[in-house]
């Protein structure tokens, strides 16, 4: 089974859209980023489907200094 693309909707907005779409959704997995304290909204990074539904993973977004790129 596939559904709509959820990727870099918030974990809320992903649960509403396949929803409304009549997709099941599996197991949402939360990660963490690799530095700093991760204080944004949790958004879908990734997105994977099987038979049974979707299995979604988020992290939340780190605010940049401005001028930083993350670099």
């Amino acid at each position: 089974m596939t559904g709509p693309s959820v990727l870099a909707r918030t974990a809320t907005d992903a649960r509403v859209l396949l929803e409304d779409a009549g997709a099941r959704l599996i197991s949402i997995t939360e990660t963490a980023p690799p530095r700093g304290a991760a204080s944004g909204p949790k958004k879908v990074v990734r997105e994977r489907w099987t038979p049974e539904g979707a299995h979604l993973v988020v992290a939340a977004s780190i605010t940049l200094a401005e001028g930083d790129d993350g670099n």
